[in-house]
């Protein structure tokens, strides 16, 4: 891009303090884009695709070129490829995004009465910190109703181009009481409800509610009972809603086992942590154990998010007894209300009640065999995705997906199947309707453009020049002013909440 244009271009944002002046800037920046002389990594193959020209138009790969092929005015705004590597937009596949209408909605009053003022501008921040990471698609998996509702909200306004940020898909979260709680004494027992439900008419009556509402998919979680777990497993089925989430409790009269469950298999397992708690059943484990249970899944179809940097990070609070760093500058870019709850009291995994549960001394181990555990499910060919569950103490939204790609390549996944997990196979979990999520011709355009090769290091995925989210190029730089355009803001935030951090 030439640097008049440019110059235009980023004055145009400069300007757009609030969500509609920002929506009518997008709507005068170029539609059409040339990534000129890259090297493409499709992901879906191991092919490396030298010296390709990339046309972006209409929010899809138009053409993928030689290098050298000639340009045509209407072929859009160059973007120099040169030296770089287009790999696809990376998806957060598991995350409880922070949002205004959680803030607004807190039970904490200090939160409650943040002035967040016009334009969304605490919403913002936390979408360009995603886009910054090279983060196009992220998939929120369940909070307050409160929370839900803004964030349905904020999923179609960045559709629609009236908000920065990427693709979000969000989860409705259905679950039941404990067992302990369920199976009190006759007439102590709460009452099953479309919110909290206990029986197999109440589970199908929330998986519709969520359709009607407009959720993308559903988050079964393990407190479910056995007859309302299936109930809620089939009818998301029908309704043609993916599952992802946690699987049922075990040890109970009404509670599923693990054949029951994979028989009734969740489209997707929300953590490798999950399938630990299936396979530590009465003794220690044998090697053949594992392999059993890698192979449950592997039948039973459902994908895995392995979640191990989530692991990781508990156990790093449990044994140094303080948050772990957030890598680079990443630190720096952790919102007010985010770090607030990395604090004690907020923090639950600082506090002596988590170290003193049942079991705490076994963290270490349950991310050892977490770690064995992924890669056996990944040399049966389970198909597995990124995700972080950010904000997480210690987990920044952003940087954290880069964190769990480096984990699964230490597992053993070799980089191009590391870049397939955090993109192809969450694209084609949420969004199949979208396309496989390739770098290939005729795929919606949500592409990372990195300054290095991460197929010979996978911790250059951190080295990103810029995003392209349905077609919109986002230069780094870009991002830059636009978080800049908002310090002061964010200055404010922790202004106001320091004295209650002290």
């Amino acid at each position: 891009m030439s640097k008049r244009a440019w110059s235009a271009i980023l004055g145009l944002w400069l300007g757009a303090a609030a969500a509609p002046a920002f929506a009518a800037a997008r709507a005068e920046t170029a539609p059409a884009w040339a990534v000129r002389d890259v090297t493409v990594i499709p992901a879906d193959t191991g092919e490396v695709l030298r010296h390709r020209t990339v046309l972006i138009r209409d929010g899809r790969i138009a053409r993928i070129l030689d290098a050298g092929a000639a340009l045509r005015p209407q072929d859009g705004e160059v973007v120099d490829g040169r030296g770089r590597y287009l790999v696809p937009g990376f998806v957060d596949a598991h995350l409880h995004l922070a949002n205004e209408g959680a803030i607004r909605a807190s039970k904490d009053p200090v939160l409650a009465g943040l002035p967040l003022g016009e334009g969304h501008r605490y919403d913002r921040r936390i979408l360009l910190n995603l886009l910054r990471a090279g983060v196009t698609g992220a998939a929120n998996l369940g909070g307050s109703a409160a929370s839900d509702e803004h964030l349905l909200w904020l999923r179609d306004e960045i559709a629609a181009g009236r908000m920065p940020g990427p693709t979000l898909y969000v989860g409705k979260r259905i679950n039941g009481p404990r067992a302990a709680v369920a199976a009190r004494p006759e007439g102590a027992a709460p009452a099953s409800t479309v919110d909290a439900p206990t029986v197999a008419a109440d589970g199908i009556a929330a998986v519709r509610r969520a359709r009607e509402r407009g959720y993308d998919f559903i988050k079964p979680y393990q407190h479910l009972n056995r007859q309302t777990y299936r109930a809620v497993i089939e009818e998301a089925q029908r309704q043609g809603m993916i599952t992802t989430g946690h699987l049922p409790e075990l040890g109970c009269a009404d509670c599923a086992d693990r054949d029951f469950a994979f028989a009734h298999p969740l489209r997707n397992i929300a953590h490798s942590e999950e399938l630990a708690r299936y396979a530590r059943i009465g003794s220690d484990l044998a090697p053949a154990d594992v392999d059993a249970l890698a192979q449950a899944v592997a039948a039973s179809g459902a994908s895995v998010t392995p979640t191990l940097v989530t692991l990781k990070t508990i156990v790093a609070m449990y044994v140094q007894r303080t948050v772990p760093a957030v890598p680079g500058d990443w630190a720096q870019r952790v919102d007010p209300v985010t770090r607030r709850e990395w604090i004690p009291p907020a923090n639950r995994y600082l506090s002596e009640a988590f170290r003193a549960q049942d079991g705490a001394d076994s963290f270490s181990a349950g991310y050892d065999f977490a770690r064995v555990l992924t890669r056996q499910l990944w040399k049966r060919g389970v198909p597995l995705t990124v995700g972080t569950d950010a904000a997480l103490p210690g987990l920044a939204f952003g940087v954290s997906v880069q964190q769990e790609m480096i984990e699964l390549r230490e597992i053993g996944l070799s980089p191009v199947e590391v870049l397939r997990a955090a993109s192809i196979n969450a694209h084609r979990l949420f969004d199949p309707a979208q396309g496989r999520g390739a770098v290939r011709e005729g795929e919606r355009a949500d592409l990372v453009l990195l300054d290095a090769d991460p197929l010979a290091d996978i911790h250059h995925v951190s080295r990103i020049a810029g995003v392209f989210v349905r077609g919109q190029w986002w230069p780094s730089e870009r991002i830059e002013a636009l978080l800049a355009q908002d310090a002061a803001f964010e200055r404010d935030l922790a202004e106001r909440l320091a004295p209650q951090a002290k």
